[in-house]
């Protein structure tokens, strides 16, 4: 019984030691691997050449997979801080899958979907609050940084409020359950919803069919990282147009992936 209160202790110990030992020497860079490109685009707003980024999990595919090769896992088992959203449980797993017991789990709890601009203000609030604590020498820039990054995503709310109540208002569109909510915050009427290919039956196309012919729909909105052949085989069937958004940054930012998403948006729903 003491020899274990005694291994208990040391593990304590040693995380502590990695909490704190990085946090207060400059010229060493906090190891920071995270599951998703929304956290990842965040830190690097807030935090900058601060830390350095590994993303686990590609942008392009649903961050819900944990097929994680070798390499990468190499790669995990050298961070200081591994980062995760709530919904990610499997994240929990890299601990045993890297061997990395000192390295310390942040989880990511703002709910809703990052790619509405107020919550992924929310998401960058929750962020510079935990790496103030974390490290603390660097607290006022992250602090800094928070206030720049939430002026420049208010003007571009600003600019995208005005161009929806002009545009999308009212525009009756089926899509992936994923991008549901923002197309609602964009103003428009979401009369169907799906999920994945594997997850839609027979029955559920000819629900949504029918929904899409008696409410006139013309564009179907597929989400990138769920894949696109529901979005794809109603637009040939029913001869509306598909549109592939993506529900997470690309090319590492939030930001030019929102205009993205706008710009193409804005090509068929006039």
């Amino acid at each position: 019984m003491k020899i274990k209160l005694i291994k208990l202790l040391v593990l304590f110990l040693i995380l502590c030691f990695n909490i704190n030992s990085f946090a207060f020497d400059p010229h060493r860079k906090i190891k920071v691997s995270v599951t998703s490109s929304h956290i990842y685009s965040l830190l690097k707003e807030i935090c900058a050449d601060k830390l350095e980024l590994t993303l686990i999990v590609s942008p392009v595919v649903c961050p819900n997979s944990n097929d994680i090769d070798a390499a990468m896992l190499k790669k995990i088992a050298t961070s200081n801080i591994i980062m995760y959203h709530y919904w990610q449980p499997w994240a929990k797993s890299l601990k045993t899958r890297t061997s990395n017991l000192s390295a310390v789990y942040k989880e990511l709890k703002t709910e809703g979907n990052l790619m509405i601009p107020y919550i992924n203000v929310r998401a960058a609030e929750e962020i510079t609050e935990m790496f103030g604590y974390l490290d603390p020498s660097n607290k006022a820039f992250y602090e800094q940084n928070l206030v720049k990054y939430i002026f420049r995503i208010r003007h571009l709310e600003e600019q995208i409020s005005k161009r929806a109540r002009l545009k999308y208002n009212g525009k009756k569109i089926v899509c992936n359950n994923q991008v549901a909510d923002f197309m609602q915050w964009l103003g428009c009427d979401v009369v169907a919803e799906y999920g994945k290919a594997e997850t839609v039956s027979s029955a559920q196309m000819l629900r949504i069919s029918k929904k899409i012919k008696d409410n006139k729909v013309k564009v179907v909105i597929d989400n990138l990282q769920s894949g696109t052949d529901i979005g794809k085989t109603l637009a040939k069937d029913l001869k509306t147009e598909q549109v592939v958004i993506s529900n997470f940054p690309l090319n590492y930012s939030y930001i030019e992936t929102l205009k993205e998403n706008v710009l193409k948006l804005d090509k068929v729903l006039q």
